[in-house]
């Protein structure tokens, strides 16, 4: 019987792990563990409760609605909708505090608006529903809110027909039939889950490390698909093709392995988990760069295997992937020093640990500019929030160029005022010289960029007057002082300062030049 293929290719390794293998991946369970990335039953109990109440909730919003649009009692009555979750909850990487990316499937005479409005104004409604806001305008429609202390992503797939079946099937491909591109883009955040559960040899080792490079990655501030770094799902694959590559290694080697091979990669080669599949009796578009052209352009494209595949790193741009590419070369370098011999279980949680050292973005900067927003209260604050992070790769991507290299920070910080935060993004700004090594003196402009975000902020009509924000470029050393971790600061530079000479130093110079003249002449 022929061994099951993982991956595209064969695999780059089959040798069996060794006894430090197996002592590297306990002290990487065990760190883990501490860091409290497992969670307990109690609180696994409390999500699989929210996700039924969430059910219940759904199902009742969908009858409403179900008469409202005509349709008899007795058929209004009958499961109108279903619910399914995808993302670290579905693949069993989830933590404590981990948000469910929940799908919420409807026929097709319920709509987005009716989602929107309707379905919002039952969730308000619940009185343990909290900081609720819906995104309406985002490249995935979504509504966030908090329920029971459990975060909860809801988006909506919308299907062309009347009535869900019970034996309807996710994983059957005509579900996409005649499908709108965000019901589209939805339905295969569920099956793109299910696939990689599939594609992987071990499940396990695939979800010990997936926990560890979700929790190193946003360690790191590279964690963000909406800034341009990776989101869950790109993180996922690119752990996953790991996993098929070296099927018989534990996950402490194959966090070598990755750090390693990321390090190694030249993109914009694609990574792949599985051959793309093409469907002509559906038609949909995949992604192919030989047929699309605009795909040739794409800086690092991470496939996602269910049909019809799309390239889930589409945000990214050359001052993330930059980013990006400097945190595996740091991370290789970091692990390099796991492979000493006899290397004590303590040593090497101590650069596991190292490996999870929090950026220090802050200190690594001269200039920084400021997106700085305040709102009346909480759900405005979160919707606002929503809105400004869902356009800062606009900001970024604007403002790139030669002379101005932008290091994007994924996570906002909060003021110590209420309902007030800030995004910051980190400037350098290249000094040009002219051939004889001067330093060329050229206006940096910054206004071009931060006018168009301002247009993209302010012209959605999710912006509302009480919503404000202002941008603000700030140097390393006036940063508030909340932003700090610890006691560290950004070090001022001294400027050099020229030697006064003296009139009488002078004179002997110029004799001493006059001397030398006159002893070469002779000569």
């Amino acid at each position: 019987m022929a061994k099951r293929k993982y991956g595209t290719d064969s695999p780059f390794e089959m040798k069996e792990p060794t006894k430090e293998d197996f002592k590297c991946t306990r002290v990487l369970v065990e760190m883990l563990k501490e860091r409290k990335m497992y969670e307990d039953e109690a609180r696994s109990q409390q999500r699989e409760e929210v996700l039924g109440r969430l059910n219940d909730i759904v199902q009742n919003w969908a009858k409403e609605i179900s008469l409202q649009c005509g349709l008899p009692e007795e058929v209004a009555a009958e499961q109108q909708a279903k619910i399914f979750t995808f993302g670290s909850y579905r693949l069993g990487v989830h933590g404590p505090g981990s948000d469910i990316d929940t799908l919420c499937v409807v026929p097709n005479h319920i709509t987005r608006h009716h989602f929107f409005k309707d379905l919002v104004r039952l969730l308000q409604e619940e009185k343990d529903v909290a900081e609720l806001a819906p995104v309406e305008d985002a490249f995935v429609p979504v509504i966030k809110f908090s329920f029971d202390t459990v975060d909860i992503d809801l988006v909506l797939a919308q299907l062309k027909i009347a009535i869900i079946p019970d034996e309807w099937d996710l994983e059957d491909s005509n579900v996409l039939r005649n499908l709108d591109f965000k019901s589209l883009r939805s339905l295969n955040g569920c099956r793109d889950t299910d696939s990689i559960l599939k594609l992987v040899p071990s499940i396990d080792n695939f979800r010990t490390i997936l926990r560890f490079i979700k929790l190193w990655a946003k360690k790191r501030a590279v964690y963000s698909n909406s800034f341009g770094y990776l989101g869950g799902i790109s993180w996922a694959i690119l752990t996953a093709r790991i996993c098929q590559a070296y099927p018989k290694a534990v996950a402490g080697l194959l966090l070598q392995k990755f750090f390693r091979f990321y390090d190694f990669w030249r993109w914009p080669a694609p990574i792949r988990l599985t051959e793309t599949i093409k469907d002509p009796a559906l038609g949909l578009e995949v992604w192919d760069p030989t047929v699309n052209p605009k795909q040739r352009m794409e800086l690092a494209p991470i496939i996602t295997p269910a049909y019809p595949s799309m390239n889930s790193t589409y945000n990214i741009n050359h001052s993330t992937l930059r980013v990006l590419q400097s945190e595996f070369k740091r991370g290789k370098s970091i692990l390099e020093g796991i492979n000493k011999k006899n290397i004590s279980e303590e040593d090497i949680k101590k650069i596991w640990e190292s490996l999870l050292a929090d950026n220090d973005f802050f200190l690594n900067h001269a200039h920084y500019l400021q997106i700085k927003l305040n709102s009346p209260d909480e759900d405005t604050s979160k919707s606002l929030h929503g809105l400004v992070e869902s356009r800062m790769r606009h900001l970024v991507m604007r403002l790139e160029s030669p002379q101005i290299v932008v290091t994007p920070h994924p996570y906002s910080v909060k003021h110590p005022e209420k309902f007030t935060e800030s995004f910051f993004l980190g400037l350098k700004f290249v000094i040009e010289r002219d051939k004889d090594g001067k330093k060329q003196k050229r206006q940096i402009n910054l206004g071009d960029a931060i006018t168009f975000f301002q247009s993209k902020i302010d012209g959605n009509p999710s912006k509302k007057p009480d919503m404000k924000y202002e941008i603000l470029h700030v140097k390393a050393e006036n940063l508030p002082e909340f932003v700090f971790k610890d006691e560290r600061r950004p070090q001022k530079k001294k400027k050099k300062r020229k030697k006064k000479v003296s009139a009488q130093s002078s004179k002997v110079k110029k004799k001493k030049v006059e001397e030398d003249k006159k002893d070469a002449t002779s000569q």
